[in-house]
């Protein structure tokens, strides 16, 4: 018997759990994380922070205005609507119909609604502006923004929108799931 095992039989611990490979002590053994996963949240999180900045500007866009009270409320919006929109899975998994909490939450999954809304409204006019012209005496209506745009642009500016739109949530529902479980 090994000085390992026998430390490890005394103790009663699994000597796989206590020593890594190499020899050393670990505190937690984690799973490895495949590729898959890396890339997919890595593309993903980078999309949340698209999602946030196009937000941002697209409030700033539709307000048309610069002033420190004009980006403080876009920040706060924009960091809002990414908030509800990461926290949907614990939003909309919770099922107390008839509960105390009930009128509460369906106040929180309205605003939830509205947030994704603006989420989308904001984003969609942001991306067609950047495609667009971008000149300061254009409208910044959504309507006039898209109807600037030729049909290829206006399927990418929505599919990239719809896209970046939901990649907040999809990183809050992924994040503590294995995907190669759930893509298998």
């Amino acid at each position: 018997m090994t000085w390992h095992q026998d430390v490890a039989s005394h103790r009663g611990l699994d000597i796989a759990k206590e020593f890594n490979y190499r020899g050393g002590r670990t505190m937690h053994q984690s799973p490895p994380v495949s590729l898959r996963k890396l890339v997919l949240m890595a593309a993903l999180q980078l999309s949340t922070v698209w999602d946030l900045i196009t937000t941002l500007l697209g409030i700033l866009i539709i307000l048309d205005s610069r002033n420190l009270v004009t980006i403080s409320l876009g920040v706060i919006g924009a960091l809002i609507v990414v908030a509800f929109n990461f926290s949907t899975r614990p939003i909309w998994q919770r099922r107390q119909r008839y509960s105390a909490f009930g009128f509460q939450l369906l106040l929180l999954r309205l605003v939830w609604l509205m947030a994704l809304g603006v989420d989308l409204w904001t984003s969609l006019t942001c991306n067609a502006w950047f495609i667009g012209t971008q000149r300061a005496t254009d409208s910044v209506a959504l309507g006039d923004l898209l109807g600037s745009l030729d049909m290829g642009q206006r399927v990418l500016v929505v599919f990239i929108t719809l896209v970046t739109g939901v990649s907040p949530m999809l990183v809050g529902y992924l994040r503590d799931q294995d995907i190669d479980t759930l893509l298998s």
